[in-house]
């Protein structure tokens, strides 16, 4: 209890220490440009992208599948060593 009320007065004296924002205002430029209308992407687009994705997604599989399967044959190998002593 008495953390939290000790943590609650450090919160409040240090709010009154330092505002949270600034006292002058901050002069920010902005340009207005016109910009490209949105298109959405065709057909061979969106094929090339998802059969990317779906190959990346594969080899990145195969690659963690390997990792993980190389650690355990490791593992076992070290903990049937120590068995077997």
């Amino acid at each position: 209890m008495w953390a939290i009320v000790l943590a609650l007065v450090a919160l409040a004296a240090i709010d009154r220490m330092k505002p949270a924002t600034p006292r002058r205002p901050i002069p920010v430029r902005v340009d207005n440009k016109a910009t490209a209308v949105y298109r959405e992407p065709d057909r061979n687009q969106r094929r090339r992208a998802i059969v990317q994705l779906s190959v990346g997604s594969l080899v990145l599989g195969g690659i963690l599948a390997s990792l993980v399967g190389f650690a355990l044959a490791i593992l076992l190998e070290v903990v049937g060593g120590l068995l077997r002593s």
